[in-house]
This record gives structure tokens, C-alpha cells and sequence, in this order.
């Protein structure tokens, strides 16, 4: 009798497992081995998903972030929210999301600063994954300053002070730890009460 495998969903557990060791473990102590175990399932298996435990981080990223696009995408659908408030909702889901998964950005920043220490390209590969955030709040900040909602001078530059407000609170979440979400959800709106005077 032959077993069907619903090849998907064996991926997904596979990258759900990885998050969480990698969450428990760090980067550097997840093993191929420790994640087939974590899944029941043999090592070679994950070989016809995975080619190794870089590309299985990558995807558990893509996928951690996944859950964040698919709400930011509802808010983008709604027509009844103005550009601001739009702006509004995506900042405080961002910040919740990033409270959510402190511990993981703990496994990013390892990540990050392996890979620069092994002389690879950190910046390029963290540009790419920071200008769909940036990008997205430029348009969003240029539709409100359009309808009247904002009055900013350089659109891009708003952009880059609210990310940088993100980052910081990165940084926070895995450094220092002196920000608490509720202090950097006041700065968004603060800045952004700001930008309507």
C-alpha cells in the first residue's frame, strides 16, 4: 500500500520545527540532525525539501514573516481606512509581531552577524529584506500627504524615520532592552501627530 505525502505540508512542518529550535537553540545549534528528530522524520528526507540549514532559516523567516504580509494585506484592502490610519495599523501590527517573536530576532541578529564574520554581503540581503516595509510606507505616506491626511516635506525621509523607529526597537528587542512595545507604539503616533501639524 502506497502512503501519500502532501509534500506542503511536510515542508511547512519541517520549517515550523526549525523555527522553533531555531527560537530554543540559536542558529549555530540546530543541526539537520536536531531538526529531523524534532519532526519524526529522517535526515535525507528533509535533503528532498531543503539543499541545507541556510536555506531552511531563509524559509523560516519567509514564513514567520508570511503570517505579517497576509495582515497587512487586509488592511491594505480596506477601503474605508484612510492612508494614515492605514499607516496607523500597519506600524502597531509590525511592533506586535516583532514583541511576538523576540526571540527569534535574537536567532536573526546571530544569524546576520555569523554570516558577516564569514565575509558575506550582509548588507545586500538585509536591504532586500527591509525595502517592501520602506517602500510600502513611502506609498502609504504619499497617498495620506496627497489626500490632505499628512503635511511632509520629503516623503522617503518620513519613510526612513518611521523604519528607523522599527529598527530600533529591534535592537531593543535583542540588545538592550530598554523600549517596551508601548513606548515605540507612542513614538509612531507621535511622530506621525507630528507630521499633520
Amino acid at each position: 500500500m502506497t502512503i501519500l505525502v502532501d509534500h506542503q505540508q511536510r515542508r511547512n512542518m519541517i520549517l515550523e520545527s526549525a523555527f522553533s529550535l531555531f527560537a530554543e537553540e540559536g542558529y549555530s545549534g540546530v543541526t539537520y540532525q536536531k531538526i529531523a528528530n524534532r519532526c519524526g522524520i529522517s535526515r535525507t528526507s528533509i535533503y528532498k525539501y531543503f539543499q541545507n540549514k541556510e536555506q531552511i532559516f531563509t524559509y523560516a523567516v519567509k514564513l514567520a514573516t508570511g503570517n505579517l504580509n497576509t495582515m497587512v494585506e487586509k488592511v491594505l484592502d480596506r477601503k474605508e481606512w484612510t492612508s494614515l490610519e492605514k499607516i496607523v495599523r500597519i506600524l502597531h501590527l509590525t511592533v506586535r509581531m516583532l514583541e511576538d517573536n523576540r526571540i527569534f530576532l535574537t536567532v536573526i541578529l546571530d544569524y546576520v552577524l555569523i554570516q558577516k564574520h564569514s565575509g558575506k554581503d550582509v548588507k545586500r540581503r538585509v536591504r532586500h529584506h527591509t525595502f517592501g516595509m520602506k517602500f510600502l510606507l513611502s506609498r502609504l505616506l504619499r497617498e495620506a500627504m496627497t489626500a490632505g491626511e499628512l503635511a511632509i516635506r520629503n516623503v522617503d525621509t518620513a519613510a526612513s524615520h518611521l523604519y528607523g523607529i522599527l529598527e530600533s526597537y529591534v535592537l531593543n528587542l535583542t540588545v538592550t532592552e530598554i523600549l517596551d512595545a508601548k513606548d515605540c507604539l507612542e513614538l509612531i503616533d507621535q511622530y506621525l501627530e507630528n507630521l499633520k501639524l
